[in-house]
């Protein structure tokens, strides 16, 4: 299953090289221990990042940009780590700087952000989707992959891992 959602990412991705900057993937960070300020990802988010690495794995990612907590940085290390890709964090509270990191300094990179579930709203909707997104505290599945961010009208596309 994870073969098949891991050849339609790449389709999808391939298809839309119009714009500039073809597509920002965003997930959550991995399930996180339920202890202290900036908690690490727990075992079960170890398995659920190294899982998103081979789900992503042809996707061509350029690079992966976490927020400056601990669980996103973890999460997204293991991701790099496994694809052979640089990593970038900025301050979780500056939807702003990310973006302007993806316009100018990614602006051709197909990029993974991995954010929380408050602020993953704004980084889509700071991208050009407008889409009612919520996200509970206890989901870490979703995958939105938004396409032709900065364009007239990017499509944004939510998917679950399996």
């Amino acid at each position: 299953m994870r073969v098949l959602v891991s050849t339609f990412l790449a389709v999808i991705t391939v298809s839309f090289t119009a714009a500039a900057q073809e597509a920002v993937y965003v997930i959550r960070h991995a399930e996180k221990e339920l202890n202290g300020a900036d908690p690490s990802i727990s075992d079960e988010g170890k398995a659920r990042a190294a899982a998103w690495a081979e789900m992503l794995q042809h996707v061509e990612l350029d690079v992966v940009v976490t927020s400056d907590a601990k669980r996103t940085k973890e999460t997204g290390n293991i991701i790099a780590n496994r694809l052979g890709l640089p990593t970038h964090s900025v301050d979780r509270a500056d939807t702003t700087g990310l973006t302007d990191m993806l316009s100018f300094d990614h602006e051709e990179d197909i990029v993974l952000v991995v954010g929380h579930a408050e602020t993953i709203p704004g980084i889509l909707e700071s991208l050009g989707a407008f889409n009612e997104i919520t996200i509970s505290q206890t989901d870490f599945a979703n995958l939105f992959i938004l396409l032709q961010p900065g364009a007239d009208e990017p499509r944004l596309i939510r998917v679950r891992m399996p």
